[in-house]
């Protein structure tokens, strides 16, 4: 069963998608990093199945630049195209959006939707926009944290399951592991491990309430391979077990 902050993960970006599609009417897709469709909008079976012949995952891993989030690419094959960018502009574990089937050629007889190439741009600073006007990402914005602070929450967030430390996330940020530690205990009043726990510990109370998955399995789904230690960590900032919390 899907968890709560995965579901309104979803239907912020679905949010989005429906606004974009009824402003644009060009078909959008969301693919997480995993190559999974997180939604799909304004697809027919035809541009689906023109979607379906497109080896996206490959193109998508070869192509799109992973060092920077703000980054595009346009994939065109036959007068057909799409235009692929990242989710968030901040994140790039968030996944894609795939803008398309459309045609950039005013000569193609393939019945597709015509954007001008030189319109892409637009579209992009038109999607940005309209996620930028969201509830969530307002709340975001408002956040008092640093950017530094700001990108390793959110880089917690989808990769709190990987065995995360100071050195890996301050030399993935490009700054010194003193200054990581510095800034972040400035602006949070913690420590990085103290809210990797804290986050971790809040996505395993999602799979106890939603899975019949053993303690053990869910401790591992969250970055944890001592069952102790995460039954020891858990009860601290909740002062039950684990059970506890499940049977209640």
């Amino acid at each position: 069963m899907e968890n709560e902050s995965c579901l309104k993960g979803r239907k912020h970006v679905a949010g989005i998608m429906e606004k974009f599609h009824l402003c644009t009417h060009i078909p959008i897709k969301s693919i997480d990093i995993e190559g999974r469709v997180i939604y799909s909008e304004g697809h027919t079976h035809i541009t689906e199945s023109i979607f379906q012949e497109q080896n996206f995952i490959d193109k998508i891993d070869k192509g799109l630049n992973k060092n920077d989030s703000t980054a595009s690419l346009v994939l065109s094959k036959n007068y057909i195209d799409f235009t692929i960018i990242y989710i968030c502009p901040r994140n790039v574990d968030r996944g894609v959006y795939v803008i398309g089937p459309y045609t950039s050629s005013p000569i193609a007889k393939n019945d597709m939707l015509y954007k001008p190439s030189d319109c892409i741009p637009h579209l992009i600073t038109l999607l940005r926009n309209i996620a930028a006007d969201t509830d969530l990402i307002r709340q975001k914005m408002e956040c008092p944290y640093s950017l530094y602070v700001k990108k390793t929450i959110d880089y917690i967030d989808t990769r709190y399951f990987e065995p995360l430390t100071v050195d890996c996330v301050s030399q993935k940020l490009g700054i010194s592991k003193p200054y990581f530690c510095s800034i972040f205990k400035k602006d949070t009043n913690k420590t990085f491990t103290q809210v990797l726990n804290e986050v971790r510990i809040e996505k395993s109370k999602e799979l106890l309430k939603n899975t019949d998955q053993h303690i053990l399995d869910i401790a591992i789904a969250v970055g944890y391979n001592n069952q102790n230690y995460y039954n020891m960590l858990f009860k601290k900032l909740n002062n039950i077990s684990p059970n506890q919390y499940r049977n209640e």
